[in-house]
């Protein structure tokens, strides 16, 4: 049974741990030079997408590199992530794999 600090941590969004970094760090208001790189942004997610599609990719790393998309892909912090195609990517996955085994 996880303790309760544990249990807490865990509950904390990426939101909260953003403001809280943000408050602490920048005063509250995040000025330009304190806004995150968009270039590094896309870069990070353009890996990531590259990671996912690896075919000896777990279904768990693979979810929770699509959530961290969802999460760089948002354009201010506490603005939630779109699920637009989320469902359709995944039956496109099952299809591909499913596909994939009927093959061998």
């Amino acid at each position: 049974m996880p303790s309760s600090s544990r249990k807490a941590s865990s509950e904390l969004t990426i939101e909260a741990i953003y403001a809280s970094r943000t408050t602490r760090t920048f005063g509250g208001c995040p000025d330009a030079e304190h806004i995150p790189n968009e270039g590094e942004r896309a870069r990070l997610i353009g890996d990531i997408t590259r990671l996912i599609r690896e075919p000896q990719m777990p279904e768990t790393t693979r979810t929770a590199g699509l959530t961290l998309i969802g999460w760089l892909a948002r354009r201010m912090p506490g603005e939630a992530a779109h699920a637009i195609g989320v469902d359709e990517a995944r039956q496109s996955e099952r299809r591909v794999r499913a596909a994939q085994q009927r093959k061998r």
